[in-house]
């Protein structure tokens, strides 16, 4: 019995240059943020320290 080929959604016309732009222009502004030396570390982020913590409890995540 075989399942049938779900459809993935596609961006087109102004959607998907708007996307691209947008994409773009972020990975322009890491790109400077980078060479500038200005990108903070993560592991220190109170945000992402709760979102491991939480993730530590949970029994299908092995860390």
């Amino acid at each position: 019995m075989s399942r049938p080929i779900k459809e993935l959604p596609t961006l087109t016309g102004e959607a998907a240059a708007n996307f691209l732009k947008r994409a773009d222009a972020a990975e322009r502004r890491y790109k400077e943020r980078k060479e500038a030396g200005t990108l903070r570390d993560i592991t220190k982020d109170p945000g992402y320290i709760s979102m491991k913590k939480i993730l530590k409890n949970q029994t299908y995540i092995k860390n």
